[in-house]
């Protein structure tokens, strides 16, 4: 039995009070590190915070990290320990189906000599939305490609709205089993990799392989590695986790009532929401409104008249 640890590039408050409630009362997980990539002051002095708080969270640091994704490669050195299997989460993962962890370290184990990575079925991932559409029981409206970077799936904060909003109603349901799509090979493609797990092992025999300097970490680790290695990535299609939004989503996404709902359904963090947790970001700087506003009229697009995400005709309601 490998000890399990879940790394995640920290960090925002508005995300980490949400995430931490299924990390820390979850007894399967030993340690979570905070990979210190913060943008701002006040993020790093609240991961500081909580990390004085639990003893389960230890804080990785690096010198002259930007908290952008080009930092983020510098940090899987630090997840190489052999006796260790690894959760990579993005910090605004905003549920987690109960059993995830240990159904997806039972499948690894078993299918270590052919997967190198493994991740559940995760709401908001533009390849697990093209998955949704065609092997689920909801109905995705718009046409969706099998790319990380599909013009619906990653850009639209109207989709990533909708999709959400039937998901939290197949929670309400307690009807998960509508979005059971099986166990799917992962080759020769990009995948967002919001939530996966890996070997310690595979990343101290050759961290310049596993991850080397300079690349895309997400497109090396997702695609490129597995058809270096011959052993591809493995979507556990029973098991299900939540992703809140990519860039493109966000600033629209904040606005929304989405975030609170995620937070009533932990029992930790639903205290703990903030009205001003539902509020978009305080700008910082005239180059992130102007890089925001540029996001929301050039990629995104008008609003959709109608819902993009339904139920499939003759799925019962709870």
């Amino acid at each position: 039995m490998h000890k399990i640890v879940v790394v995640t590039p920290a960090g925002r408050k508005r995300y980490l009070e949400l995430l931490k409630g299924y990390i820390l009362d979850n007894d399967f997980v030993s340690e979570w590190h905070l990979w210190d990539n913060c943008r701002h002051k006040s993020d790093r002095d609240y991961i500081e915070s909580v990390a004085r708080d639990h003893a389960k969270i230890r804080i990785v640091r690096l010198d002259h990290t930007d908290g952008t994704n080009k930092s983020v490669n510098l940090f899987y050195k630090f997840a190489a320990d052999e006796d260790k299997f690894y959760f990579k989460l993005d910090d605004d993962i905003v549920y987690i189906q109960p059993g995830t962890f240990e159904r997806l370290y039972e499948f690894a184990v078993a299918t270590k000599d052919r997967y190198i990575w493994w991740s559940p079925l995760v709401i908001n991932n533009p390849i697990c939305s093209w998955i949704i559409k065609h092997q689920s029981k909801l109905h995705i409206a718009p046409a969706l490609s099998a790319q990380a970077s599909d013009s619906i799936g990653w850009r639209s904060p109207y989709f990533a709205h909708d999709l959400h909003l039937v998901f939290l109603e197949i929670l309400r349901r307690n009807q998960l089993s509508l979005l059971d799509v099986g166990t799917i090979e992962i080759s020769a493609s990009r995948f967002s990799i919001n939530f996966i797990g890996f070997f310690g092992t595979d990343v101290k025999s050759d961290i310049g392989l596993f991850c080397p300097p300079l690349v895309d970490d997400e497109d090396w680790i997702s695609a490129v590695l597995p058809m270096k290695l011959k052993r591809y990535g493995a979507l556990v299609g029973d098991r299900v986790v939540s992703h809140f939004s990519f860039y493109t989503q966000e600033r629209y996404m904040v606005k929304s009532q989405i975030l609170k709902n995620y937070y009533q359904l932990s029992p930790r963090s639903a205290k703990l929401y903030k009205d001003e947790f539902s509020k978009a970001d305080k700008i910082k700087s005239w180059q992130s409104f102007l890089r925001a506003l540029l996001v929301q009229r050039l990629l995104v697009g008008p609003k959709p008249k109608t819902p993009l995400v339904t139920f499939k005709a003759g799925t019962t309601h709870g």
